[in-house]
């Protein structure tokens, strides 16, 4: 399942962040993730309460959100 990984580089990039930052802990994490992107929001967020315990996101409250698609013709420039 990918979302392991992408679980351990969102974890990684938190930290990454935190240090050059200062920080001791994140607190909050919030990601977008769209609806096409074959991402399992609710193994995504298994992963991440899972993985998150000792690192610098242990105890953070994650929020996922969902992206819509957005089509736009290139003729007209409309979307939906």
């Amino acid at each position: 399942m990918h979302e392991y990984s992408i679980v351990q580089a969102l974890l990684d990039s938190c930290e990454e962040n935190a240090v050059k930052n200062d920080a001791t802990k994140v607190t909050k994490v919030i990601i977008k993730v769209g609806v096409l992107s074959g991402v399992e929001p609710q193994l995504l967020t298994t992963a991440f309460n899972t993985f998150k315990e000792g690192t610098m996101c242990d105890g953070a409250q994650f929020v996922l959100n969902h992206q819509k698609v957005v089509i736009e013709c290139y003729d007209c420039k409309e979307s939906n």
